[in-house]
């Protein structure tokens, strides 16, 4: 079984660029309109590999925070049937976060996991909760600075 896999860079350091490129030639991650190897890396492209190995997605996203630490990334993979896809971000600073997602990499939170999570701690506030592990758990932080990176990307194409 397979799906589309696809990266999103919005930051690296120079000395990273190499070990970056190298893992997504090995994977065959390309621009839209490449037809061969990522020879440069352009922020904010999408870049993707067609019918993927499910579960791609895991090694790919652990190997990009071994071999480029302090890369700022998006990676998923699209949702295959009726299983979700699988979304994972990284920020230096906030660390990994991981969830399910469409196929366009918008994340999100199942309404049944989340309740779990919070009837499981009924000895917690809400607010509480969404100040310490609520950060963690719904990836606030990590996508806040994902946000910003979307938002410079698409006000410097525009430009």
């Amino acid at each position: 079984m397979s799906a589309d896999l696809q990266l999103r860079v919005h930051a690296v350091p120079a000395g990273e660029v190499v070990a970056l490129l190298d893992l997504m030639r090995e994977h065959r991650l390309r621009g839209e309109y490449e037809h061969g190897p990522a020879v440069a890396l352009a922020l904010g492209q999408v870049y993707r590999v067609r019918d993927a190995a499910l579960g791609l997605c895991e090694e790919v996203a652990a190997r990009l925070e071994e071999d480029a630490p302090n890369a700022v990334f998006e990676l998923w993979q699209d949702p295959h049937w009726s299983a979700d896809g699988h979304y994972h971000a990284y920020v230096p600073k906030w660390g990994h976060f991981e969830a399910g997602c469409d196929a366009e990499g918008v994340p999100h939170i199942g309404v049944h996991e989340l309740i779990q999570r919070l009837s499981s701690r009924s000895d917690v506030q809400l607010g509480d909760w969404m100040a310490g592990e609520g950060v963690g758990f719904l990836g606030i932080a990590v996508l806040a600075v994902v946000d910003e990176y979307r938002a410079q990307h698409r006000q410097s194409s525009s430009s």
